[in-house]
C-alpha cells in the first residue's frame, strides 16, 4: 500500500547490515548501483554511444557509484571524463576499488579543485555523484561552486543524479543553500525521504528508484518511519454491491456553520456524497439551516433557537449523535465564545469516530486541556497555520519539519493526524507515518480543506478505520487535484468542482492501478 522512504540514518543501516551481517560486500553494492543506473539513464536518455560525458565524483561513496557508472559508460562507447573532488591516493575502500578500475580502462581522470570549469566544452551528459543521502549541514563553498558548475552545464546537457541530487539535505529535502537541477534521478533500494518532500521538486527531476540488493529480510526486521501513499490504496475502494442501499453507505453528520461561513459545512457535505456517503446531514444554529434549502440532497439539524451557537446547543444534539455513523466537527463554525463552549459539551459526550477541522482545530489549540477528550478513532486535519498554534511557534517553523511536529503530535495525544500542504502527512498513533506523493497546485485554493474533511468523514462512515481513511482521502483528494490539473492548467477551479470531480478521478484513479497490474 505504500512506497518505504528511509531517512540517511535507516538506509545506511541497512547498507551496514547487508555488508556486515549479510555479507554482500560494499564493492558489489556499488557495482549493482552503477548497473541499475544505467539500464534507466539509457532508458530515458537513450543511447549512450558517442556521447559525451563529464562524472563529478565526490570523496565518498556516491563518488565510487560515479566511477563504476563512468566505467560502464565507457564500454557503451560514450566519452567519458571523470573529476574526482579528492586526489586519486586519498581514495579509500569500496570507492578506491572502483576508481582503479576506472584508471586501468584508461579513462581520463582530473583533481576537480584544479580543473577549469569555466572553459567546460558543451557535453551531452552530467552524471552527479557529488554527495550521497549521508551529507549533512551546509555546504562549503567550493563544493557550492562545483553545483553551480552543474546547473549552468545543465542547462543545455541532460543531468543524471546518483541517489539524490547533490546538496540536498536527505531527511528533509532542502537544498543546502543550492543543489544540483538533475533532469533524471535515480536513487537506490528505495526513494530517501527528502525527495519526496517539497522543497526538493525542483532538483530531482524525474525520479526513479532501482534495487541494488538489499536484502528484504534486513528492510523487514528494521523497518523505516516513513512512508508514501501509493496508488494500490485503490484497492481498499470496492466496487458497490448491487443490492446496497444507502443506510449501509453511512451517515455522516457535518457540525458546523455560522453567518457568513454557512459554505464550507456545504462543501464537506458535497465531497461526502462525491465519495460514496448514503446519506449527509449538516447540524448548525436553527437560525440558519434555511441556509441550505437549495442542497435537497443535504438533510439539517437545526440546533438551539438562533443563529449562533451555544453551549445549549449540544442539547439539540445528544440525543441524536448516535444516530450517525461519523461527524466532522468544524467548517465554517467560527471562533466565537458560544462556539468554543458547544466545542466544551461536545467533547463531554464526543462521537468516538469524529474529524475536527477548521475553527474546531483553532478552539482546541486554544483549550488544550480539552485534548484528553479525544480517542483513538479521533482524526484531526490542521494546516500549518492551524498546527502552529498547537505548539506555539509560527507556521515557517512547522513546514521545516513537518514529519517531527506530526509525529510529536499524534503520537503524544494518541489521535490520527493529516497536516495538509503539498506533501500532506498522515500520522497515526505508531510509525510509520505516511507522506502524499501530490503537490498539486489547483487544491491550493479556500474550501480545499473542507473537501477533504468530506472525503475523509464520509471513508469513516463507510466504516474504514479512521488512519485508514485518512490515507485514502488525501491520496484521493490528491489525485482529483493532479487531474483538475488537465482542466485548469493555470488553477481557477473552485473548491465545489474538486468535490465534483471525486468520481472520475477515483476513476481514472482505478484504471491506472489496473494498467499496472495487468
Amino acid at each position: 500500500m505504500a512506497t518505504l522512504l528511509p531517512t540517511p540514518e535507516e538506509m545506511a543501516h541497512w547498507d551496514k547490515l547487508t555488508i556486515e551481517e549479510f555479507g554482500l560486500s560494499g564493492k558489489i553494492l556499488m557495482e549493482n548501483a552503477s548497473r541499475a543506473a544505467l539500464y534507466v539513464l539509457k532508458k530515458e536518455f537513450g543511447p549512450v554511444r558517442d556521447a559525451s560525458v563529464i562524472v563529478f565524483a565526490g570523496p565518498g561513496n556516491n563518488g565510487g557509484d560515479a566511477f563504476a557508472l563512468a566505467r560502464h559508460l565507457v564500454n557503451q562507447g560514450a566519452r567519458v571524463l571523470i573529476l574526482h573532488a579528492k586526489h586519486e591516493t586519498q581514495y579509500t575502500d569500496d570507492s578506491a576499488y572502483h576508481l582503479k578500475l576506472a584508471i586501468t580502462m584508461g579513462i581520463p581522470c582530473s583533481y576537480l579543485p584544479e580543473y577549469e570549469l569555466d572553459v567546460l566544452p558543451k557535453i551531452d551528459l552530467v552524471v552527479d555523484g557529488l554527495l550521497g543521502t549521508g551529507f549533512e549541514g551546509e555546504l562549503r563553498p567550493i563544493v557550492q561552486n562545483w553545483i553551480k558548475s552543474i546547473n549552468k552545464v545543465g542547462k543545455h546537457s541532460f543531468v543524471l543524479s546518483l541517489d539524490i541530487p547533490s546538496g540536498l539535505n536527505g531527511t528533509t529535502g532542502e537544498p543546502m543553500p543550492i543543489a544540483v537541477k538533475a533532469d533524471l534521478t535515480v536513487t537506490f533500494e528505495e526513494a530517501k525521504l527528502g525527495l519526496f518532500l517539497p522543497p526538493a521538486k525542483g532538483h530531482v527531476g524525474k525520479l526513479v528508484t532501482s534495487k541494488i540488493g538489499i536484502p528484504r529480510h534486513i528492510k523487514d526486521r528494521n523497518p523505516v518511519t516513513h512512508v508514501a501513499l501509493g496508488p494500490d490504496l485503490a484497492d481498499l475502494l470496492h466496487e458497490p454491491s448491487t443490492t446496497m442501499y444507502k443506510g449501509v453507505a453511512g451517515h455522516l453528520l457535518v457540525l458546523g456553520g455560522s453567518p457568513g461561513l454557512t459554505g464550507a459545512p456545504m462543501l464537506a457535505a458535497r465531497a461526502a456524497f462525491r465519495s460514496g456517503a448514503g446519506l449527509v446531514s449538516i447540524a448548525c444554529p436553527k437560525a440558519l439551516t434555511g441556509a441550505y434549502g437549495s442542497f435537497p440532497e443535504v438533510m439539517t439539524l437545526g440546533l438551539g433557537t438562533g443563529e449562533n451557537w451555544s453551549a445549549e446547543c449540544f442539547d439539540s444534539l445528544r440525543e441524536q449523535l448516535p444516530r450517525y455513523s461519523a461527524v466532522v466537527f468544524g467548517p465554517g463554525l467560527g471562533r466565537t465564545k458560544g462556539a468554543a463552549e458547544f466545542l466544551e459539551r461536545y467533547l463531554a459526550e464526543p462521537h468516538a469516530k469524529t474529524l475536527y477541522d477548521a475553527d474546531a482545530l483553532y478552539l482546541l489549540a486554544r483549550r488544550p486541556d480539552l485534548m484528553e477528550h479525544l480517542g483513538p478513532d479521533t482524526v484531526l486535519t490542521p494546516h500549518p497555520g492551524e498546527m502552529a498554534n498547537f505548539f506555539g511557534v509560527t507556521a515557517g517553523e512547522i513546514n521545516l519539519a513537518r514529519a517531527r511536529f506530526a509525529r510529536k503530535f499524534s503520537f503524544g495525544h494518541r489521535v490520527n493526524l493529516v497536516l495538509k500542504g503539498a506533501a500532506t502527512i498522515i500520522a497515526g498513533l505508531e510509525d510509520p507515518i505516511s507522506i502524499s506523493p501530490f503537490c498539486a497546485p489547483n487544491l491550493a485554493i479556500a474550501g480545499s480543506g473542507d473537501v477533504l474533511s468530506g472525503v475523509i468523514g464520509s471513508l469513516m462512515a463507510q466504516n474504514h478505520p479512521p488512519l485508514t481513511a485518512a490515507q485514502i482521502g488525501v491520496y484521493w483528494h490528491g489525485y482529483a487535484g493532479a487531474l483538475l490539473a488537465t482542466d485548469f492548467p493555470y488553477r481557477g477551479n473552485t473548491p465545489l468542482e474538486i468535490a465534483d470531480y471525486l468520481p472520475t478521478a477515483l476513476k481514472e484513479w482505478k484504471k491506472c492501478v489496473q494498467l499496472k497490474i495487468s
